[in-house]
């Protein structure tokens, strides 16, 4: 879900003062297209560009799933990740305009439960900094409480008072899913209604988003629906079965479509009409897409010193243009959406395997033909990268040899907790393997072998999931007092949140 750097081709969009639609080459993409996905392995691939009244291009490539005649199409289902939370603010918009809430509101008024450690944000904490990034806690955090996880909204919600602050409140912006969690829940609370059943009959129903879902059962009830893929160790891609994503859909998980997503792109290049019918005020629109707060996120020649954050989206000024975009991953699905608000044209692309720059080189292509700029080509070059990341050989922590634990493997089986995530359970495998397992997410399950000393290294079940390390604390009685676990972060969890101790 936090794919969110903005390309290396924005640089482009200072070049030319104009865009006209009708450069774009459409006959010659396709050529490309085909090549971009054999060179970088991109299962299925859907295209859309959309002007402010009229589809210019629509068209899947690929098969929805690995070594199988499943077509993608301009009406499968792939997650877009983050660009949820645009839905999210959306959703906020509209009450807005009814005037039920105001983007200044606290949060408190609405939802008494939420509460971070720092006092002062509990009690102030608003709308606005909810959908902006800037609640003072690290990047992602959270994550260890969703992720594959067995806990409800509320429930996450309520596991934020245990994570730590790393700046103050307001301080600085930090790339966060659970605040736009919140963010929905109140809509729940204003409404009377689960944010989903909002978010179909008031966004998806009234702009023909016919197929679009934020719930696993209707997602997976769909015929047409991509399967998702991701890398394992010795980069071999691999099938893999996604998650519900319920307890986090508004922030991440929503699934959609090409044609669906043009008819989103189509309400927000036209100031909140769709067909002439008025969804949401222009005055909404403006808000959200607005500058809220400085957010280079990249130097030159990615973004510049004035690139911001909205409301669920990243925006960028360019001579007398506004660049309005957000990219969106889950494990094994990314999607690219960028708009040219003033120039009335948009983009969505939307993969079935993750961590993949071809949607870059896509992105970079069509803006190459849009400004005739040749520069824009650095396709030799990131495939190059790509080249040696698939032929490098994975690197391990270096090890001590010959050593042993401090006390016999039987002492270190026992129930270890943290406040955030819940119970963590170390059993005995064998005579020479143990087995820790998180209590509230399946996915963290694995196999712990004996590195050096008291490190254990953890292989875990779901391939998804690194090979990571697990030290054992000690008190000077020689009693272990909990664990740390030095994992290499994964999409959107972030392990150094955790504060591990023995029951």
């Amino acid at each position: 879900m936090k794919y969110k750097y903005i390309l290396p081709f924005l640089v482009c969009l200072g070049l030319l003062p104009s865009l006209k639609a009708q450069n774009i080459q459409l006959d010659s993409l396709e050529p490309f297209i085909q090549k971009l996905m054999k060179d970088f392995e991109v299962t299925g691939l859907s295209l859309g560009i959309v002007t402010n009244n009229t589809i210019l291009y629509a068209k899947g490539f690929g098969t929805r799933k690995i070594n199988q005649n499943l077509p993608v199409n301009a009406n499968t289902l792939f997650g877009i990740g983050s660009i949820s939370k645009s839905f999210t603010a959306l959703t906020l918009g509209i009450l807005v305009d009814e005037g039920k809430i105001h983007w200044d509101d606290k949060v408190k008024d609405y939802l008494p439960y939420f509460e971070l450690q720092d006092t002062y944000a509990s009690e102030n904490f608003t709308i606005r900094d909810l959908l902006t990034h800037r609640s003072g806690l690290r990047e992602i955090a959270g994550g260890t409480l969703w992720y594959h996880s067995k806990l409800s909204r509320k429930e996450i919600i309520k596991g934020l008072k245990y994570s730590e602050p790393v700046s103050g409140f307001r301080e600085k912006p930090a790339y966060q899913n659970v605040m736009y969690l919140v963010a929905a829940e109140i809509v729940s609370e204003v409404t009377g209604m689960r944010w989903d059943a909002f978010l179909k009959q008031r966004v998806f129903d009234k702009i023909d988003m016919k197929t679009s879902t934020s719930v696993a059962s209707v997602r997976e009830s769909n015929e047409n629906l991509a399967f998702p893929h991701v890398w394992d160790a010795n980069f071999k891609k691999t099938l893999v079965q996604q998650e519900s994503g319920d307890n986090l859909a508004p922030a991440g998980i929503i699934y959609s479509s090409d044609y669906d997503m043009m008819n989103y792109m189509q309400l927000l290049l036209n100031d909140g009409i769709y067909k002439r019918d008025t969804l949401v005020s222009k005055k909404v629109i403006d808000e959200i897409f607005k500058p809220q707060i400085l957010y280079p996120i990249e130097g030159s020649p990615f973004g510049n010193e004035f690139t911001s954050y909205g409301f669920g989206w990243w925006v960028t000024p360019r001579n007398n243009d506004k660049f309005i975009e957000h990219n969106g991953g889950i494990d094994g699905m990314a999607a690219k959406l960028f708009m040219l608000k003033d120039m009335n044209i948009g983009v969505i692309i939307l993969t079935n395997i993750s961590k993949e720059p071809a949607s870059y080189l896509l992105k970079a292509k069509l803006l190459e033909q849009l400004f005739n700029d040749t520069s824009l080509d650095f396709y030799d070059i990131v495939k190059g990268y790509r080249d040696r990341r698939v032929n490098r050989k994975p690197t391990t922590k270096k090890r001590v040899m010959d050593t042993s634990p401090s006390l016999p493997l039987d002492d270190f089986v026992g129930v270890y907790t943290d406040k955030m995530c819940g119970d963590i359970h170390v059993k005995m495998l064998d005579e020479k393997e143990l087995e820790i397992s998180f209590s509230n997410s399946f996915i963290f399950k694995g196999k712990l072998t004996h590195w050096h000393f008291d490190t254990f290294q953890i292989e875990w079940d779901d391939i998804r999931v690194p090979k990571g390390y697990v030290t054992f604390d000690f008190n000077s009685n020689q009693e272990i007092t909990g664990m740390t676990v030095d994992q290499q972060n994964l999409l959107d969890v972030d392990f150094r949140e955790l504060d591990i101790k023995k029951k």
